[in-house]
């Protein structure tokens, strides 16, 4: 917001550019605010008008004059809808999915406000628009020709607002500017075939028009959304310092911003919301689709704002691995990117180095989104994908030797490396135990515990007084900001011990090494800081006093303003990686990219888990659709719903073979002492702050598809909600092991956001535990428990034991396969 002082009147100007989460129709809008408000300074009423203008410079780099010279065409006209008046200009022609600069090319540019009295408009030259408004206080409602070069002369595409004798405005003059694309990305699937991705908003209208009619008129109830959001996430972040909050205040907009949601178009040229995948560009850096380690860092906001983005994100990158696993040598190893280039999301970037760094990230990112979404589609369909990588993880996390961290360090034996992955072999357990692979979670429980046992055997200093940056190396030292892996997931590999003694260590550092913008992110890079890691490190320390530091570097170099508007590494302005000493961007640091999404590390802990749900033969993970409260919202916004937002609560079986499946699971797990079943949790679920999902969920929910057959159940409510059909071979679900360090614990107590809390409808207060698995006993949809006889289920224990084994062997010939080919830039 701006004041200023226009003669006799104040003037506020808004600047509003709204985050929805919980609409992807809006926020897939590509559209803002600026609105003005006037009131008078003595009381007395004044004549008032107000003008506003832009140019075609809006849609293209290539086309802008240089050198005295006239710059490249661009074409306009003006559109009068029942609605609304919108100017539209672009480049003659546009090219499709091309950059100059890193500035799109392929879109057109809008300029619009809803109609009023006294509205005018005029698109002319710069000089005869405003000498018109200057002289007589409006415009000719006119247009001076269709097209012509850029800037000899400049065209402007003016609207203009006499208010008349007025003491203050009874509502804002609101104007809308927009830049659209349509299609927004090219993505090449699995099997070859080229697709143009279009705006998730076309789902809901036809047209620009319909469009740009919603948005202009839905101004006070999208200010209002605003100002809910905001607030909700203030008071979340008060909790940890004021600091804190104005970080994630400043990077909200950046984070979402970053993000294209995507359809593929119809023969009716609507999208269809049944095909949902999101892409994100590489900002100010290398420009590749979808980053793998730029989403890993910018993924605690998508988890607390609404995890369902997190899983649409993930869908092309799986989707393209998926294509190589047919390969004569398979790719063990999680890929990079969708694409070099955006917004050609065209395949994978080629080899790379950064096997451990990525297939880490991966199983991380994909377990994290099933935990808080509820939806495990992604990982029943990529579970042979998934868990390629956890075996690649397996056998090379450990030692790190010719790999690449996402810092650019190629040092063997970097610690914070290796622990990622070893949190990734630990996810697969737990992607596992959700999937109902019961011998792969326990292969992999065992396998993740001996190797983090090694880990610390090797990272620790001699004086075990802390984890050494590279093993061996008594003069290293480093961040290890992938521990807070092991936070966000509750996965408890790290001891309340090490952090200790390693929290003591960073504030050791604060106090003898840190520069005046922060600590570096490891010795071996000199000075070089970042703000995502310096926050996913504050969010894992004992020590509040060594959180509060961190937290101030960040702010510090947030509000730093001491560099020029761009270095040779890139743009200044709040990049993620910097000189701690200097403030000046580094290794292309990423300004304004969505890697900063990591500010929101401390406020993902704080986001309940839910039961994991699969629905087979769903498409991929999707949207919340509508609230119910966005612009233009009707009855046709209701999208395919798809298992994710607000999916979790209470579903029962309604095959009495699944009753049987039950008995005999519980008596042999009884036998074998892995799991307690608590009879009585059905009836009374242990206090903790998981959310469960109530009717209005269901009848609301984003991913609910009716088509579709569950495979998976929920457990802590005696309510058969849903009834879900199943397998023989399908059992109880899988509940997310709970945030177990204790001030997560105190954290999600006192207070509870997660995605939902920006869609409308409410939650009910019911809880599930924490660390049991509890097995419901089946029951019909009459309530009436199913029956089956124990021969009949032994015989499919047997066949289930037959089909796990057969897994383990075919586990075993792949790892006997050549090694993964050697990854290169």
């Amino acid at each position: 917001m701006f004041f200023m002082q226009a003669g006799p009147m104040n003037i506020t100007v808004t600047y509003l550019s709204p985050i929805e989460p919980s609409d992807w129709v809006n926020q897939s809008t590509p559209f803002s605010y600026v609105s003005v408000e006037a009131q008078s300074l003595d009381g007395a009423p004044h004549t008032t008008q107000m003008y506003s203008d832009i140019t075609s410079e809006l849609v293209s780099w290539y086309n802008r004059p240089t050198g005295g010279q006239a710059g490249g065409p661009v074409s306009w006209q003006n559109t009068l809808t029942s609605q609304s008046l919108y100017h539209e200009t672009q480049p003659d022609p546009i090219q499709l999915y091309t950059e100059g600069l890193q500035q799109a090319q392929d879109g057109k540019g809008y300029y619009a406000m809803a109609l009023r009295p006294g509205l005018t408009w005029e698109i002319d030259t710069d000089v005869n628009c405003r000498n018109q408004f200057m002289n007589s206080g409006n415009l000719t409602n006119r247009q001076q020709g269709m097209s012509g070069p850029m800037g000899k002369p400049w065209y402007v595409f003016a609207i203009a607002v006499d208010l008349g004798s007025i003491q203050s405005t009874s509502s804002p003059v609101t104007w809308a500017i927009g830049y659209v694309r349509d299609p927004v990305v090219q993505y090449k699937t699995s099997s070859g075939a080229t697709e143009d991705r279009r705006p998730y908003w076309t789902t809901r209208y036809s047209d620009i028009g319909a469009l740009i009619d919603a948005f202009v008129t839905d101004y006070s109830a999208a200010h209002a959304r605003a100002v809910e959001i905001d607030e909700k996430i203030m008071v979340d972040a008060a909790k940890i310092s004021p600091q804190y909050t104005d970080l994630v205040s400043l990077v909200a907009r950046q984070v979402m911003g970053a993000l294209d949601i995507t359809v593929l178009g119809g023969s009716d040229n609507a999208g269809d919301p049944a095909d949902v995948k999101v892409f994100m560009k590489d900002i100010n850096y290398s420009q590749r689709v979808n980053p793998v380690e730029r989403m890993f860092a910018a993924f605690p906001a998508y988890l607390y704002f609404n995890a369902s983005l997190g899983g649409a994100l993930l869908a092309p990158l799986l989707e393209s691995q998926e294509a190589l696993s047919g390969q004569p040598i398979v790719v063990t190893n999680s890929m990079r990117t969708t694409g070099i280039g955006y917004p050609n999301a065209t395949g994978p970037s080629g080899d790379h180095p950064q096997g451990i760094e990525q297939s880490g990230n991966m199983l991380i990112m994909m377990y994290a989104h099933a935990r808080v979404s509820g939806d495990g589609s992604l990982l029943s369909r990529h579970y042979d994908t998934a868990k390629r990588w956890a075996d690649y993880l397996v056998n090379n996390a450990l030692t790190p030797v010719n790999q690449r961290s996402a810092d650019g360090l190629t040092s063997p034996n970097m610690t914070n490396l290796a622990i990622k992955g070893i949190i990734g072999v630990k996810s697969m357990a737990e992607i596992s135990r959700a999937m109902q692979r019961d011998s792969d979670a326990s292969q992999y429980d065992s396998q993740a515990k001996d190797l983090t046992d090694r880990w610390l055997s090797l990272a620790q200093s001699n004086d075990q007084q802390r984890l050494l940056g590279q093993y061996g190396n008594e003069s290293s030292s480093a961040m290890l900001y992938n521990v807070y892996a092991d936070f966000l997931l509750g996965t408890n590999l790290i001891s309340q011990d090490v952090l200790a003694e390693q929290t003591r260590y960073y504030k050791i550092l604060l106090q003898a090494q840190a520069s005046p913008l922060g600590l570096y992110i490891d010795n071996a890079l000199g000075n070089t800081a970042s703000t995502a890691w310096t926050l996913f490190t504050a969010a894992t320390v004992t020590d509040d006093g060594v959180r509060d530091q961190l937290i101030q570097y960040a702010w510090d170099r947030a509000s730093f303003n001491e560099t020029d508007a761009t270095s040779v590494d890139g743009p200044n302005e709040f990049p993620d990686a910097y000189d701690a000493a200097t403030g000046e961007t580094v290794n292309h640091g990423g300004g304004a990219g969505a890697a900063l999404g990591a500010i929101f590390s401390h406020l993902a802990l704080t986001v309940p888990n839910r039961t994991i749900v699969v629905v087979q033969d769903s498409p991929p993970s999707g949207t919340p659709g509508s609230s119910g409260s966005g612009s233009g919202s009707n009855e046709d916004s209701n999208v395919g719903e798809i298992v994710g937002g607000a999916v979790g609560g209470t579903v029962f079986l309604v095959i009495a073979t699944g009753a049987g499946v039950f008995f005999w699971r519980r008596r042999r797990q009884q036998r074998s002492g892995n799991y307690h079943y608590d009879e009585d949790a059905l009836e009374h679920p242990l206090p903790y702050p998981y959310r469960v999902a109530n009717q209005q969920d269901y009848d609301s929910s984003p991913h609910t598809d009716t088509d579709s057959a569950a495979v998976q159940v929920g457990i802590g409510s005696t309510r058969p909600d849903v009834a879900m059909e199943s397998s023989p071979m399908d059992a109880a679900p899988y509940v997310g092991r709970s945030k177990a360090r204790k001030y997560a614990r105190e954290m999600q107590q006192q207070s509870r956001p997660s995605q939902t809390s920006f869609a409308s409808g409410s939650a009910d207060s019911s809880t599930l535990p924490t660390r049991e698995v509890v097995s419901s006993e089946t029951e019909s949809s009459s309530g009436t428990p199913g029956a089956s006889s124990l021969s009949a289920t032994d015989v499919l224990g047997l066949r289930a034991e037959v089909e796990n084994l057969r897994r383990v062997v075919q586990g075993i010939r792949e790892e006997r396969q050549d090694p993964p080919p050697r990854y290169g830039e």
